[in-house]
């Protein structure tokens, strides 16, 4: 990775400022010392030398790991959007968004499949698990997969990160699990994608949940479950869980398995009717994606 003074030397004036507002540790015989932990007291709480983040704060061309960076960020006591930014100035490279490009953008008869399976809910996710279409039915159920934060249309940060899929999951730990294990199986011809690699790299800084599960290494097919949710305006529902994959798209879809499950889905109650339907759509990510290549051209 080339050199970039301007922003190493950001990261190295955020992690000083954000290590001199650590309450200090008094000096022997209660001397007082200046504000904040001591680099070397930093260091061996992440369990790396003192020299080397040494290094880091002086603004050096080293490059950190994943794992000493989410050390660093439990260290400095850094919240989501502070660890978010540590990453993005001490590894851009990892930035997996950037590296998308146009992976499984849906098709217009995908569009219409979707359209075809309401009022089930689905949605298609491509190699990486983004969401690049849903129906209205699964925007509905699950909440807006085109949020305006760094993880938009992510299915396994939705799943890990986002504390209303938390709430609306009844069995949140044991889908946690199934979906890494899932995801691991579905990506193991993978190995050397740059793109997997900085999705998974920076879910793994961002939720010890993720870590724990892709470090087990536990594999799975799609299982063939049922699944209850608890929906913020229709209630609890239970759904089978199906899945069809193909080339680069797979298309996910839940049907109701209880007859009060399929009363509420979207259209089927009227606790929906402040819902306007809206056929299926490319999600805003895939559209950026569209606009760019056609501007290249």
């Amino acid at each position: 990775m080339p050199y970039d003074g301007p922003r190493r030397d950001e990261l190295a004036r955020f992690l000083r400022e954000r290590r001199d507002r650590l309450p200090r540790i008094d000096g022997a015989n209660g001397r007082r010392r200046a504000p904040g932990l001591r680099r070397e007291e930093v260091a061996a709480e992440a369990g790396i030398s003192t020299t080397w983040y040494t290094w880091l704060e002086q603004g050096r061309e080293v490059n950190a790991s994943p794992q000493v960076l989410r050390s660093l960020a439990r260290v400095l006591k850094l919240s989501r959007s502070e660890q978010a930014y540590l990453f993005q100035l001490a590894r851009p490279d990892l930035d997996w968004r950037n590296r998308l490009g146009a992976q499984g953008l849906p098709s217009a008869p995908l569009l219409s499949l979707l359209d075809g399976l309401a009022p089930h809910p689905a949605y298609v996710v491509n190699r990486y698990w983004q969401v690049v279409a849903c129906n209205h039915p699964a925007a509905v159920l699950l909440g807006d997969f085109e949020t305006d934060d760094e993880w938009s249309g992510s299915l396994l940060a939705r799943l890990f990160l986002d504390l209303e899929w938390r709430q609306r999951f009844v069995d949140w730990p044991e889908v946690l699990r199934s979906a890494a294990a899932q995801f691991r199986l579905a990506t193991v011809a993978m190995t050397r994608d740059p793109v997997l690699a900085a999705l998974v790299s920076s879910l793994e800084a961002a939720s010890e949940a993720f870590a724990t599960c892709w470090n087990s290494r536990d594999i799975a097919e799609p299982p063939i479950w049922r699944k209850s949710i608890r929906h913020p305006v229709a209630g609890a529902m239970s759904f089978d869980f199906a899945t069809c994959s193909r080339a680069a798209a797979t298309v996910i879809s839940r049907f109701p398995s209880t007859r009060r499950s399929m009363r509420r889905l979207p259209g089927g109650s009227p606790r929906w009717s402040e819902q306007r339907p809206t056929a299926a759509r490319r999600c805003r990510a895939c559209l950026r994606v569209m606009q760019a290549q056609k501007s290249s051209c």
